[in-house]
């Protein structure tokens, strides 16, 4: 099997495990009353864990994606296309960057939408929110992590 490949399914394995695990707890236990969470209302609503999920999972795993990609392939390659190590970082928080700026807007744009809809005093299962949010960062952890792999491949072309 192609080091790549094998590196890929490793990664991809590790992170939507932990993740979906990590925070699906997380809330499932910050929640105080789990037949009644708010969007963003109380002392732990929703927002609380979506939103610096949504922030910081897409960030750290690209850019730790990135790291490692890149200098997995630079050991199979001689030459090095991305040669400065200044460059090379400002791709990688660029590329992170604009993973959890993009991904936090969508979030937001979702649970205000959400808000809106529903009724002034709904309120949501805390147990189906916190498998929800387990499954979505599951989710965000494979797609972050094949999405580098994908950007960086294409710059060290075989």
């Amino acid at each position: 099997m192609q080091p790549l490949k094998k590196f890929t399914q490793k990664q991809v394995l590790i992170y939507a495990i932990t993740n979906l695990v990590i925070n699906g707890l997380v809330p499932y236990y910050g929640f105080d009353d789990l037949n009644n969470v708010y969007l963003f209302r109380g002392e732990h609503p929703l927002a609380r864990f979506l939103l610096p999920m949504s922030l910081l999972l897409p960030f750290f795993i690209t850019l730790d994606i990135l790291k490692k990609t890149i200098a997995l392939l630079e050991g199979e390659y001689i030459s090095e296309q991305l040669s400065s190590k200044t460059l090379k970082i400002r791709f990688m928080l660029k590329t992170a960057g604009v993973n959890a700026i993009f991904t936090l807007s969508i979030t937001l744009a979702a649970m205000l939408g959400i808000h809106v809809s529903l009724p002034e005093n709904y309120s949501f299962n805390g147990t189906m929110l916190a498998v929800l949010s387990g499954l979505l960062a599951g989710g965000m952890a494979i797609f972050f992590t094949l999405q580098p792999i994908q950007k960086v491949k294409k710059l060290y072309p075989r």
